[in-house]
């Protein structure tokens, strides 16, 4: 009897390629710092095969860079990076927000849409910003998961994992995002009251106000790159 899929144990690339990415991620690795492969190889207690497969794939979402004969880099953020990465990223989520607001019926894409939004604001309510961060990373994948267009589902993924280190950065020095989790509650309702138009006038001013903020913050903190 055939295993089902979801009883395949990991591989060893898997488990290299998940434990760098959340060091990645989560700026543990800044942007800029070198990786080699027989050190990662040491330090997780694996060959030099799944280190350098783990690597590749990295490479291929744009998080690490190759440097012929220095192993690779992680890869740094502009700010001219974060402006063209929001400016594939809003239109995407636009579309999914859109399309979801079409669904008929759309009662479970909007509760499970809701219930991200319930616990962003009760990790607000405990002052918890990692809570809110995963709750927040929570939201924006079920959007794209959720509106039935798998590539669009796709590309905006890549785009997150681009994303996710800038707004892990700005989330512990800007102001405590209770306007944000009302923008999400917003849009939640636009979905639910199948009003398309609203959904796209509520995200694009809801990215336009998280840019502008972005932008600011880095100014006043001369930061050139994460």
């Amino acid at each position: 009897m055939r295993k089902s899929r979801d009883a395949v144990k990991p591989t060893a690339s898997d488990a290299v390629y998940e434990t760098l990415r959340h060091k990645i991620m989560n700026n543990q690795l800044p942007g800029g710092s070198q990786l080699l492969e027989e050190e990662v190889a040491t330090q997780l207690n694996v060959s030099r095969t799944p280190v350098r497969a783990a690597l590749s794939k990295l490479e291929a979402e744009g998080l690490v860079q190759a440097v012929r004969r220095h192993g690779y880099r992680i890869t740094p953020i502009t700010v001219q990076d974060i402006h063209e990465i929001y400016q594939i990223l809003s239109p995407l989520e636009t579309v999914a927000a859109e399309l979801l607001a079409e669904k008929n019926p759309n009662e479970q894409e909007v509760q499970a849409l809701q219930e991200c939004v319930d616990r962003m604001d009760e990790a607000l309510q405990r002052n918890d910003l990692q809570a809110w961060a995963d709750a927040d990373e929570l939201f924006h994948t079920r959007l794209v998961d959720l509106c039935g267009n798998q590539r669009l589902a796709r590309a905006a993924k890549l785009m997150f994992a681009q994303s996710h280190r800038v707004r892990l950065f700005a989330l512990r020095l800007r102001d405590k995002p209770v306007s944000s989790v009302k923008h999400h509650g917003t849009l939640v309702d636009a979905i639910r009251q199948k009003r398309p138009a609203l959904a796209r006038e509520i995200h694009g001013a809801h990215r336009d106000s998280w840019t502008q903020t972005l932008g600011h913050l880095l100014t006043s903190l001369n930061i050139h790159q994460l």
